[in-house]
């Protein structure tokens, strides 16, 4: 047994490829079954781990007029909850540039929901904010940065919180806002951009938006469990129960508060209105006291009017006298100025004359100093050079000693090398020659017996020969068929060349084009500007226009005048701006084609490029093709020379059997003797080896020396540029400093001329002061003079000033009296007048207020909770739905790959034994038991699948769902870690089959070969009998074929096990890739058929449950005058039940308006038939194609529809296309008669063109000014939304394309491997014959290539096969994936499929060479 271990492991060295091939094969197989199936499980896991640290809710209570402190209370003590949380939630503006984003801002509850702080920290402070990550993104802010929203509506932010700027102190994850959807709200443009967290005590309000809870037991359970389901659907079922009592209270509460508000709202404007009369009574009587008063004083002011006229005559003299007295004085003042400015000017000047002695003192002796330094300088620079200098011939000295030891170095190196070359050829001479010992030894044993068969041989191959000259004479005939195919190919290339010219001139002819178009671009873009400007004037004088015409009226005459021109520049605008959107659709249009040409010209330029190469190419081919063609035919001529010297050969070979005895001996004597010249070998070999060792340790040291001493050389030479580079700049320096000290010696020069004249100027200016003073000291006593006389002047009209004034302080005051009566009046007349403007339109508003908060009040209904658990949030119940998914791909994808991958193992091992048949036979001769035989083969099978299998099993569930969670990681940016525990239940499953495949095929195999007895297992199992094949029935066809094209059509059919094999395995493998692209293709036609093809309007806005008909008709009336808004329909909607004996099933009821329009906004359709579709009017319905599978329902069955607690039969009476939910359409007069009453239309569908984001935006804004409205939806977003959702499938289904890949690469190369294996004798022998290693190489490649393209063709119908199965297992309930492939991933998937076989065939190109040609006459027994 000892033997027999030992060659199961020789038997594993010696064909690693094969062990290893079918390790690898089950490793794929394992890891992709098991990865796959664990992901779902990995994914909920993580989710799991996650809710659980951040306390996740597990129900969410929401009321619609708020909720209170009672209803916490309440539903606290409701038996099953373990927490409750008030939450409070305010919707606000934050403006980032010229648009603005919707936040929603949301209170911290400690225990419950807690944000994952990503970056900084908490809040601590009422005016510190923890934000969205995502809004760091978006609005651009920083930690640390402020930020400041606005409410959104007309009531002021204060009335919510108690500030409106808040301080980043940090960004956090929140777990309801796991993906990149945050929902909709009812400000702004209707969807919510990001959250932000706050100190609850910021928020002003009592009442709480939302209460969480807390389930007992929950934690405990996994999340998106049945148990966790159960759990928390009991509790919500008893906090449901809570909702009518709370509901009353709080709708009692609500209606009391607002009739206290509305009662004192009355109360005001009646005290607001009393004050108003009282005042205008207090108005009236001081108006008739301030009548007399003014009588009164008329008759006082006349008497001094009189007195006033002789006082002004006798002032005026006084002040002639007085202003001649200021002129003097002015004129002194002036003079005494100007000798203050002179003095000032002197002083300065004497001390600037000080300042300029002092620098030109300091100058000369810096001066001096700097010479002192220059001259210093220049005697270091010439020292440092000369040292500079010695440096560099030391330098290249040293470089000189280095080169001369690395050549003596590498020299060494050299010859140790051929050293080891010549030791390496002896090994393996030495190895060939052991190897070719025991072939010898193993021939000499075998070959008594073989001799007896020789004769037998001869015979074969004097038959062989026979069919060989048979053969060459229909060589001969095909080459003469290949010479006119040749000229045939010839002929086409030359049309090929002529068809290129062609297209490369049309290729000029476009490019020509675009050089124009870019021209006209230009030229466009330059006309842009300027019109644009003139519309901006136009548009700024109608504007001054408008203001204008705002303060005229229609009488006035400037009116008219104004308006025409206001009406011809807006004609003239109209034409501008018609000019400036036919310039910028032009602009459009030919970017687009210049954009489209540069595209596509890249592509041409290569398209030709390849296409010149390609007939190049084909000329070169057709050359060789032709050189070749002769060759061949010298070939064939000398084939008939090898032909008769084979004959030769075979009458030689005859008497070489009669000789072979003697050999015999002689060959066993010169084994020995061969034996010991290689022990000999091996001696001289092992002494070779430790002389090369220690040449390898003296070239190593030296190495290091002569390393050690160029990174001292490289030092040295930086070192010397450093100094090189130092006095070049202290050159530098010199000549500078040179420079300095002339212009400093110039400049002291200059100073001093200049100082002597500022000297002089000083002297002339105190003789010009001193005369100044003199002729002033004269004008003064002359203007005293005159002052003297205008004082007696001044004396005598001061009297008589004063009995005037008197007289008039006595009527000022009366008058002044009068004034501030008047003032008073006037101030109150203007008081009242505003107060009364300013208080009846706040009177009027008031009142109106008041009558709209009765009327509120009146149709104030009773509230509505709703108790909602994780499966209504998006992100939550998104994440369990994806993971669901890749459940479902597990279900069915991964099994299909692990049965192909064990179809290809099974086959290996099966092959495996039968190429051992013969070893088997001579371990039975020797006594060895069928069972021991057998463990050999099946140890070798389990060892090789059960490794590869729990390789494949850690590889698989440790990459593969870490691969896909992070893929959804893009979607899913809260989930902050993933986890991957190892599923053994998955990976036994996996390890099992993979056993059991491959252990069940090699014991079958075993079974086979170890029925037969030891002598017949000893002899080559005989070959199949040749026999005619279908192709040679049609002799049209079978003369076209020359012989290699017939060989290759015989070898097919000849193994037809390999043929079926070989097809199925890369037809499985081809089929699997082909699945991957068509999920793909299914996957991405989703959002598009659905909200473009099918559901044609493109924005959805949801009404208020409360608005009503009118505000409907204003709303509308508003839209369809809206710019770009083409058409609107009114739609009911409401969720409902459907339901069948079979299933049950949640939908959205449609219920249109009006029909007359309705095709233009949805488009009814059979998806396979393309038939197009009425709506009905026949009494029936329309449904969603996904929604009649599952309840199992055609058109003309009935289906019961629930809505509320009404229940009624629906016939159906056609089903529509539709990938998204659930549908049931009904028309409104069905609807009627269903529910005796028609519906209350809750949704307006629009349709527009323009589809740009700054239109919806703007769409969307407009619209949620509007009270009526409580949310819209886009198409766009849908799109989006759907497009984002699927995304992170992408890389799920790369796994699956290169998964499938590989698997097809890992077949290819066994499959082919095995094949020339049980083929090396053929091969062998056609090398014999003189065929070259590329003709051998090409007679395999054409079977290979004709078994791939097989194998393409099976594999498109596998893959289809496959599609269709495995996309109805992807799909979820709420939604119907693409049911079509898209041609191009036909292409793709055979692209792959055909490149992975033209590597394995070029990997197998070096196998075929090492085919040894003694192979051919080794015999085979």
């Amino acid at each position: 047994m000892r033997a027999f271990r030992k060659d199961f492991i020789r038997e594993i060295t010696k064909n690693k490829g094969r062990f290893l091939s079918v390790f690898f094969i089950v490793l794929l197989g394992a890891a992709f079954f098991s990865g796959i199936r664990s992901a779902e499980g990995d994914m909920k896991v993580s989710a799991d781990r996650y809710y659980d640290e951040v306390n996740y809710m597990d129900l969410k209570v929401l009321g619609t007029l708020g909720l209170t402190d009672d209803d916490l209370a309440d539903i606290a003590k409701t038996d099953g909850v373990k927490a409750v949380y008030g939450g409070k939630t305010v919707e606000v503006l934050h403006d980032i540039g010229e648009s603005e984003q919707v936040v929603k801002l949301i209170a911290l509850t400690d225990g419950v929901n807690e944000p994952r702080v990503v970056e900084g920290r908490m809040p601590e402070k009422e005016d510190e904010i923890l934000v969205d990550t995502q809004f760091l993104k978006s609005s651009g802010c920083e930690i640390g940065d402020q930020v400041t929203f606005t409410s959104g509506t007309e009531d002021p932010l204060s009335d919510s919180l108690t500030g409106d700027t808040f301080t980043i102190v940090g960004s956090a994850t929140l777990p309801y806002y796991m993906d990149l959807n945050r929902g909709t709200g009812s400000i702004g443009n209707g969807s919510i951009n990001s959250f932000a967290l706050l100190l609850p005590e910021t928020f002003t309000s009592d009442l709480y938006t939302e209460i969480y809870v807390q389930a007992d037991g929950a934690q405990e359970e996994a999340s998106y469990s049945d148990a966790y389901d159960e759990t928390v659907k009991a509790v919500q079922t008893k906090i449901e129960a809570l909702e009518d009592a709370a509901c009353d209270r709080r709708y009692t509460a609500v209606k009391t508060e607002g009739q206290e508000k509305i009662d004192d709202a009355k109360q005001q404007v009646a005290d607001a209105e009393q004050k108003l009369a009282d005042a205008k009574t207090e108005l009236d009587d001081g108006a008739q006291q301030l009548a007399d008063a003014k009588v009164t004083i008329a008759d006082k002011e006349q008497e001094l009017l009189d007195g006033e006229q002789t006082l002004k005559d006798k002032e005026q003299e006084l002040l002639d006298g007085k202003q001649t007295i200021a002129e003097k004085e002015q004129e002194l003042l002036d003079g005494k100025q100007t000798i203050a400015d002179k003095e000032q000017e002197l002083l300065s000047a004497k001390a600037t004359i000080a300042d300029k002695e002092q620098e030109l003192a300091s100058g000369k002796a810096t001066l001096k100093d700097k010479e002192a330094e220059l001259a210093s300088g220049k005697a270091t620079l010439e020292a440092k050079a000369a040292e500079l200098e010695s440096g560099k011939a030391e330098l290249n000295q040293k470089a000189d000693e280095l080169a001369s030891g690395k050549t003596t170095l590498e020299a060494k190196a050299k010859e140790l090398s051929d050293g080891k070359a010549q030791l390496a050829e002896k090994e393996t001479e030495l190895a060939s020659g052991k190897k070719e010992l025991e072939e010898k030894m193993t021939q000499l044993s075998a070959a008594k017996t073989e001799l007896t068969r020789k004769q037998t041989e001869l015979n074969t191959a004097k038959e062989q020969l026979s069919e060989k000259e048979t053969e060459l004479n229909i060589a001969k005939e095909q080459l003469s068929a290949a010479r006119e195919e040749l000229d045939n190919k010839k002929a086409e290339t030359a049309a090929g060349r002529t068809q290129y010219e062609a297209q490369k001139a049309a290729y000029e002819e476009q490019k020509s084009q675009y050089e124009t178009a870019k021209d006209q671009l230009a030229q466009i873009s330059r006309q842009l500007p300027v019109v644009e400007a003139a519309q901006t004037e136009v548009t700024g004088q109608i504007e001054v226009i408008e203001a204008q015409l705002d303060g005229l009226t229609e009488e006035d005459e400037a009116y008219v005048s104004l308006l025409e021109q206001k009406t011809a520049l807006e004609a003239k605008q109209t034409e501008l701006a018609q000019q400036l959107f036919t310039m910028q659709e032009q602009k459009t249009f030919l970017e687009q084609n210049i954009a489209a040409f540069e595209a596509a010209s890249a592509d041409a330029e290569a398209r030709l490029a390849a296409a010149e190469a390609q007939i190049t190419d084909a000329e070169s081919q057709l050359a060789a093709a032709d050189a070749q063609l002769t060759e061949k035919e010298q070939e064939c001529a000398a084939g008939e020379a090898q032909i008769a010297s084979a004959k030769e050969e075979l009458e030689s070979g005859e008497a070489q059997i009669t000789e072979a005895l003697a050999q015999l001996q002689d060959g066993e004597a010169q084994a020995e003797a061969y034996q010991k010249q290689i022990e000999n070998g091996e001696a001289q070999l092992a002494s070779a080896k430790a002389a090369i060792a220690d040449g390898e340790a003296q070239i190593e040291t030296n190495r290091s020396k002569l390393k050690d001493g160029e990174t001292q050389l490289a030092a040295a030479r930086a070192q010397l540029a450093d100094g090189e580079q130092q006095i070049a700049s202290y050159r530098q320096t010199i000549q500078s400093g040179e420079a300095q000290l002339a212009a400093a010696k110039q400049t002291i020069s200059s100073g001093e001329s200049q100082l002597a004249e500022a000297k002089q100027t000083i002297a002339d200016g105190e003789t010009q002061l001193a005369e100044a003073k003199q002729t002033i000291a004269d004008g003064e006593t002359q203007l005293a003079e005159a002052k003297q006389t205008i004082a007696d002047g001044e004396t005598q009209l001061a009297d008589a000033k004063q009995e005037i004034a008197d007289g008039k302080i006595s009527l000022a005051d009366v008058k002044q009296e009068i004034a501030d009566k008047e003032k008073e009046l006037e101030d109150s007349k203007a008081e009242y007048e505003k107060a009364k403007a300013d208080a009846e339109p706040e009177i009027a508003d008031a009142k109106q207020e008041i009558a709209d908060g009765e009327k509120t009040l009146a149709d104030l209904k009773k509230p509505t909770w709703y108790v909602w658990g994780r499966n209504k949030v998006t992100s939550t119940e998104s994440f369990g739905q994806d993971a669901g998914r890749i459940s479902n791909i597990g279900k069915f994808f991964p099994v299909i790959f692990f049965l192909v991958a064990a179809l290809v193992s099974l086959t290996t091992m099966t092959r495996m034994i039968e190429e051992q048949r013969q070893q088997i036979g001579t371990l039975k001769a020797l006594g060895y038991s069928d069972g021991v035989i057998a463990f050999k083969y099946f140890a070798y099978a389990m060892l090789s699948a059960v490794s590869g299998a729990l390789a494949g099993v850690v590889v698989g569930e440790k990459i593969l769902p870490w691969v896909i969670m992070n893929a959804y990681g893009m979607l899913y940016t809260g989930l902050p870690y993933y986890m991957t525990p190892l599923n053994w239940e998955q990976g036994g499953l996996a390890i099992l089959a993979s056993a059991a495949c491959t252990g069940v095929a090699t014991i079958a195999a075993c079974y086979k070969e170890l029925a037969a007895g030891p002598a017949e297992l000893m002899r080559p199992e005989a070959p199949k009998n040749g026999k005619r094949i279908f192709l040679e029935r049609i002799g049209v066809l079978w003369k076209h074929l020359n012989f290699t094209q017939k060989s290759t059509v015989r070898n097919l059919v000849r193994y037809k096990k390999r043929f079926f094999m070989t097809v199925i395995g890369i037809g499985g493998c081809m089929g699997l890739i082909l699945v991957g692209f068509g999920l793909q293709d299914s996957i991405t036609a989703i959002a598009k058929n659905q909200f473009v093809s099918l559901f044609t309007y493109q924005a959805n806005a949801v009404l208020n449950s409360d608005v009503d008909e009118s505000e409907k008709e204003a709303l509308q009336t508003d839209l369809e005058n809206y710019s770009g808004i083409d058409e609107l329909l009114e739609m009911y909607c409401q969720n409902i039940e459907l339901q069948t004996d079979k299933k049950t099933v949640d939908a959205v009821l449609e219920v249109p308006k009006e029909l007359t329009n309705f095709n233009d906004f949805y488009a009814f359709r059979d998806r396979k038939s393309g038939e197009v579709y009425e709506f009905p009017t026949d009494g029936g319905a329309a449904i969603s194609e996904k929604t009649a599978t599952m309840l199992g329902v055609k058109a003309g069955d009935t289906v019961q529809l629930k809505k509320g607690d009404d229940i009624v039969d629906v016939k159906i009476s056609i089903i529509v296309e539709n990938y998204v939910r659930h549908y049931l359409y009904l028309a409104p007069d069905l609807y009627e008669e269903l529910f005796g009453g028609a519906p209350d239309y809750n949704q307006l569908l629009m349709k527009y063109q323009d589809m740009s984001g700054n239109y919806e935006t703007a769409l969307g804004e407009k619209i949620m000014t509007y009270d009526g409205i409580a949310a819209i939806s886009f198409t766009s977003d849908l799109i989006d939304q759907i497009d984002n959702m699927l995304r992170s499938l992408d890389i799920v289904i790369v796994v699956l394309i290169v998964s499938a890949g590989l698997l097809a690469f890992v077949v290819l190369y066994n499959l082919n491997n095995i094949n020339i294996t049980e083929r090396q004798r053929e091969l062998a022998t056609l090398k014999v014959l003189g065929f070259f290693d590329g003709e051998v190489a090409s007679y395999v490649y054409r079977e290979n290539m004709v078994l791939t393209l097989f194998g393409v063709i099976a594999g498109m119908g596998i893959g289809t096969f496959l599609h269709h199965c495995v996309i109805q297992t992807v799909e979820v309930d709420m939604m119907m994936f693409g049911r079509n492939v898209f041609p191009r991933s036909y292409g793709w998937s055979a692209l792959i499929t055909l490149a992975f076989a033209l590597f394995v065939n070029f990997m197998m190109f070096y196998r075929l060479r090492k085919i040894d040609m003694i192979e051919s006459l080794k015999s085979v027994e």
